[in-house]
């Protein structure tokens, strides 16, 4: 027991200590330091807030704001979902061309979360103080479309606001989720980032999903459609979440891997035609396109506490709190299981059991009572108890999710870099835009479903006028007609879900929609048998990128001597281990310490087991390095630096001597080449892309010039004396900085004052001046898009020279070592 409370202690002392160490530094191997991580968690509370309320009015299929509460009917609502989702199209695609083109000392997505959630909170705030109960008397009476005006009028207000918010809130959330895919490299830093932001932004909910119902029971008669209900809880919170914002904007700094002088510019269909070839994109794209159904059920305790009566609101409260921390514990495991397993054994593993617990939800609907003329606990309590688990085991799967999802869109997008050559993030939401067609084609399923069996104004009609139905008492003891007159009183914009109060419907709907999830869970699940990208890979394209961006540095003379340790170090490590095989790991020798109670031998045992485990990584991984040093070695390395000669010895006039009838036939002929090995479909990959990419460029020649013959390269001395300027104010910036910790440490006010104010001096020069980068980059964009060819083979042989000068750079790196450098990895 002793020994086990010393252990304790030292824990305890060994993380207060990393802590302090640590607090404005990463810890060795890592980028992120533990403020920075403190931020972007404790501030997403604020984020995942105001997503939460702007998601909930935002149009669905099944929205319960707009279809209970606002009163929008089901098939209407389909009809203004599939609006939205069109409309979001090219929402979609203004969003993605400003994050992939944005150059800022601030960073891609940073600036937005507090430039987007402003409006997104603005417009939540908006949405639920709308007068719609008073519609009828400022619009007067009468009929538009069959229907009255002031429901057409309470419509087109929905629509519009959503339009507002489509592009507001996924700016917003999207700038928050993908900041964790820039502020570090590192895939398993990004798992154990998300989920401590998991965790602790899983606050919100968890306070939300509780405080409505006890609010519901306070003011609304338990009602949890009330419009009141939203009014009072929501802008209040709004207010308060975007100080939290603030928080995560004001300590976060992104961190990409690239070239210092890499410029950013790329426009719409130039990134589209990258993503396209993203195969993982795609696995996982389809899983989320296919799996529209499995959130079907995600409502029915909502419909049986509302609706049914089951219980009162503070059980209900206990019941959502008891479900939404399942949430907590699955995020807290996520990381351990991934470890373990990896990524896609997780991915599939969770989702597998959701089928299994969703279908669990079915013969429970079936058995439960919603009247209190019996109490007996096999079919009142013993039923809702097994929901309640059923529920808990579906948030505890999908809370993997909420790990897996970031990370694994994160890894993605290293590959996108790594094929590539560009960060183009935004692109990949502006084809899931795209792709929300096919989930519009088939979540009407639900509103049909919907209509069929039970929720419409005929079938609400026929239960308001049976009094069997209107005189029951439910659980809560509440009495249905209470509620209904309540409700209608209110200002109730349509009856149809009153429908849902005769229990025989209730169920019958309730069965509807978990058969329906069931099915929506198995298809959902198929696509990830199909991903492959494993943390080793990922591992590897991260080491393959910093190799590219150091070399493109070295090539352009702004290379650092820290930039230059590591790469050698890597590269020289990965040449060594390249023919070692891995060795046998055991924790025996930990064990056998551990028995004899030898603290300093359990300690020697534990580094040797961490030196063996962190020595077979480098050997999985030495492959990747190796083969990116000798990339220009192998075939497929020789065949493009013979087409990249061939294109610069023919310059800019070349390109336009090819007929574009020539370069489809050469198209066609790169199709048709072999692909039986590995290396022969490398080679044909490559050829097909790089006759895409003379065709491409053929045609921007012919739409800005003419001819390739009236192509002039631009003056690159603007432009680089831009990128001076910027890096001056980078020095300036860490020199700043520097001087405002010293200030803070020393609790000088007024030099903290002053710090501050030259640096956000600073800011502003930055802005002026990224502004100045991005309209000299503008003035290229006709040359770089009718030069791409050129420009990828100048690209390419530059690499190649400045990979053959590795001897060079590593006498540079023994003489820096010989200074003794002080270098943190």
């Amino acid at each position: 027991m002793g020994n086990k409370i010393a252990d304790l202690k030292t824990t305890v002392k060994g993380t207060l200590t990393d802590l302090r160490l640590h607090w404005n530094e990463p810890k060795k191997g890592n980028y992120m330091s533990f403020k920075e991580i403190v931020a972007y968690s404790g501030g997403g509370i604020g984020v995942k807030f105001i997503g939460l309320m702007a998601f909930n009015m935002i149009l669905s299929s099944t929205n319960g704001l707009i279809g209970n509460t606002i009163g929008i009917k089901p098939l209407d609502m389909y009809i203004l979902y599939v609006i939205s989702v069109l409309v979001n199209i090219p929402l979609s695609g203004i969003r993605a061309n400003i994050i992939d083109n944005t150059r800022s000392k601030e960073g891609k997505y940073r600036p937005y979360i507090v430039k987007m959630g402003i409006p997104c909170a603005i417009t939540t705030i908006l949405f639920v103080w709308f007068p719609y109960q008073s519609f009828g008397s400022l619009f007067g009476e009468g009929y538009i479309f069959g229907e009255k005006r002031a429901y057409v009028v309470t419509c087109a207000v929905v629509l519009l606001m959503n339009f507002f918010q489509l592009f507001f809130y996924y700016f917003f959330m999207e700038s928050y989720e993908n900041l964790i895919n820039v502020l570090s490299p590192n895939t398993q830093e990004r798992t154990d980032v998300a989920t401590i932001r998991g965790v602790v932004y899983s606050l919100a909910p968890s306070v939300l999903n509780l405080a409505m119902p006890i609010m519901a029971q306070l003011i609304t008669n338990n009602n949890m459609y009330d419009i009141r209900l939203f009014r009072y809880i929501y802008p209040p919170i709004s207010i308060a979440s975007i100080a939290l914002c603030i928080v995560v904007y004001a300590n976060t700094k992104e961190k990409i891997v690239q070239a210092k002088t890499h410029i950013i510019q790329i426009k719409f269909m130039d990134s589209l035609r990258q993503v396209i070839h993203n195969k993982y994109f795609w696995v996982i794209a389809m899983a989320t396109w296919l799996g529209f159904l499995e959130t079907a059920a995600s409502g029915i305790l909502t419909w049986l506490y509302n609706y049914g009566g089951i219980c009162n609101g503070a059980t209900f409260s206990f019941i959502t709190l008891i479900c939404s921390n399942a949430g907590l514990v699955g995020m807290l495991l996520a990381p351990f299981f991934i470890r373990k397993w990896g990524k896609r054994a997780v991915l599939i593993g969770t989702n597998v059991m959701n089928v299994v617990f969703i279908a669990l939800m079915l013969p429970t609907v079936y058995i439960i009572n919603m009247t209190d003329s019996d109490a007996g606990f096999i079919n009142t309590y013993f039923p809702l108890i097994l929901l309640v688990i059923c529920f808990w085991m579906n948030n505890l799967m999908n809370a993997f999710a909420q790990i897996l999802t970031p990370t694994i869109n994160a890894d993605i997008r290293d590959y996108q870099q790594y094929i590539s050559g560009e960060r183009i993030d935004g692109m990949f939401s502006t084809i899931t835009a795209f792709g929300g067609i096919i989930t519009v084609a088939t979540s009407g399923i639900i509103n049909l479903l919907y209509e069929k069996f039970g929720i419409n104004e005929a079938t609400a009609r026929t239960v308001i006028d049976n009094p069997e139905v209107m005189n029951r008492v439910m659980k809560n003891g509440a009495v249905v007609g209470d509620v209904i007159n309540q409700a209608i009183e209110d200002g109730a914009a349509n009856i149809t879900y009153f429908s849902l109060y005769d229990t025989g419907i209730l169920r019958k709907m309730l069965a509807v929609v978990i058969i329906a999830s069931i099915g929506g869970a198995i298809i959902n699940v198929i696509p990830y048998f199909f991903y492959d990208l494993t943390e080793i890979k990922q591992r590897g394209m991260v080491k393959v990128l910093k190799i590219r961006a150091f070399f493109e540095d070295f090539g352009n003379n702004t290379l650092n001597d820290n930039d230059l340790v590591e790469i050698v170090d890597m590269i020289t490590l990965a040449n060594e281990l390249i023919d070692e095989k891995e060795s046998v790991v055991s924790k025996k020798a930990i064990q056998k310490a551990r028995t004899a109670k030898d603290k300093p031998a359990v300690k020697a045992a534990k580094t040797q087991y961490k030196n063996a485990v962190n020595r077979n990584l480098e050997i999985k991984l030495a492959p990747f390095v190796m083969n990116e040093m000798n990339r220009f070695e192998n075939e497929i390395g020789r065949i493009q630096i013979q087409d990249a000669e061939m294109i610069y010895g023919a310059g800019l006039n070349g390109l336009g001597l090819a007929e574009l009838s020539q370069l489809r036939q050469e198209l066609k002929e790169a199709k048709k080449l072999p692909a039986g090995t590995e290396e022969e479909k490398e080679i044909r990959k490559y050829k097909i892309s790089f006759c895409r990419t003379r065709i491409t460029a053929r045609k921007y020649q012919i739409k800005y010039f003419g001819s390739a013959s009236e192509i002039e390269k631009p003056d690159d001395t603007v432009l680089n004396e831009l990128f001076d300027i910027e890096e001056e104010y980078s020095r300036k910036e860490d020199i700043l900085y520097k001087k405002l910790f010293e200030a803070k440490e020393a609790k000088n006010k007024a030099q903290i004052k002053t710090a501050n104010l030259e640096i956000k001096s600073l800011k502003q020069q930055f802005k002026k001046l990224n502004k100045q980068i991005n309209a000299e980059q503008n003035n290229r964009l006709s040359y770089t898009r009718s030069a791409k060819p050129l420009l990828d083979a100048q690209k390419l042989l530059k690499q190649a020279d400045n990979y053959a000068h590795f001897d060079e750079i590593k006498k540079r790196y023994e003489a820096i070592k010989g200074e003794n450098v002080s270098v943190p990895v």
